[in-house]
């Protein structure tokens, strides 16, 4: 079930038919931010969490998510090396 407040509420929800089985997975396709979208860059220190940046730079720990939606080539938000540069959407 994905909320009418989800970050996936917009997505195209599709059914994955999983060969040799009745089963299937659900995923959703949403799109990510386009590369004229406006953002800053920010370099990653060693004390950095993705929920305490995106407090301090968007307002709400909440928002982390827009910070990895920015940077799709970082794979663990928890294991971020320091020296990093990631791209910080503007919110105005």
């Amino acid at each position: 079930m994905i909320f009418s407040d989800s970050r996936y509420a917009t997505g195209n929800v599709f059914r994955a038919y999983k060969p040799r089985s009745e089963n299937f997975e659900v995923t959703v396709l949403r799109r990510f931010p386009s590369q004229s979208a406006k953002y800053y860059l920010y370099t990653w220190k060693e004390e950095d969490r993705v929920d305490l940046v995106a407090r301090d730079r968007l307002g709400s720990a909440h928002l982390w998510w827009k910070i990895m939606d920015f940077n799709p080539e970082v794979l663990d938000p928890g294991n971020i090396p320091p020296g990093t540069i990631l791209r910080i959407p503007n919110v105005a």
